[in-house]
Formats: C-alpha cells, structure tokens, sequence
C-alpha cells in the first residue's frame, strides 16, 4: 500500500511538471532581471525621494490655478484682476491642501510604474505626463 501511494504521489508530480511550459529562453532574461534589481531598487527609492516632492509642487501649482478660476468664475469672472484677487483667498489653501495630497500620491505611483520599467526615467521622476 506504501509503494502504490508513492508510485501515485509520484505520477502526479510528473504529470504537473510536464504541464508547465518550459522556460528555456527565458533564462537570460532571468539573468538580466537579477542583474538590474539592484539598479532598479534604487531607481525607484530614488524617484520616490525625489520625485514625490516634484509631484506635490505640480499639483499645487495646477490646483490653485484652477481653484482661483473656479472661485474667480462664480463672484464675477476670472478674466479681471479682482474677482482672481479675492479668489485667491480661498483658493490658495485650498489648492495646496488638496494638490499636496494629490502628489503624495502620484509621486510613488510614478515612481513604481515608470521607475521599475525604466529607472531613473523623466516619467519616474513625476517630470513627465501626470496621469
């Protein structure tokens, strides 16, 4: 009974092992993979250092803009210099409020979608388009 749970045990693990595919040509890349972790480890630590600080700036700046134009818009129009004035007064709060928040997301977001791809990427950085 022991010999045939073993031939049994046996069976199936070969069974499933000549299922996977095999993996022959994927050996170099493996080996390049393993080769830039370390560069890829600190591509990305140093994109999310760097680059979160960056995306916070941008969004900021992006938020109190529109902030000021939505607010300048609905007490009398944002083409004049005082409706953008006195919008200014709420809005720049806020917009930093807001836009710091948005760019401690985008900033390690960034940094982990392009930084792994690509290290030390503008992308990476939060330097390029911001999604």
């Amino acid at each position: 009974m022991k010999n045939l749970m073993t031939l049994v045990a046996v069976a199936l693990g070969v069974g499933v092992t000549s299922a996977l595919p095999a993996n022959a040509e994927s050996v170099p890349d493996m080996a390049k993979n393993a080769a830039m972790f370390p560069v890829t480890a600190v591509g990305v630590g140093s994109a999310i250092v760097v680059g979160t600080p960056i995306a916070i700036t941008r969004q900021v700046a992006v938020r109190i803009r529109d902030f000021t134009g939505n607010f300048a818009d609905k007490i009398g129009g944002k083409e004049d210099f005082p409706p953008n004035l006195f919008a200014s007064f709420a809005s720049v709060p806020v917009g930093t409020i807001v836009g710091t928040a948005e760019g401690l997301y985008y900033g390690p977001k960034n940094a982990v979608t392009h930084g792994v791809e690509k290290p030390f990427s503008v992308a990476s950085f939060s330097l390029g388009e911001m999604e």
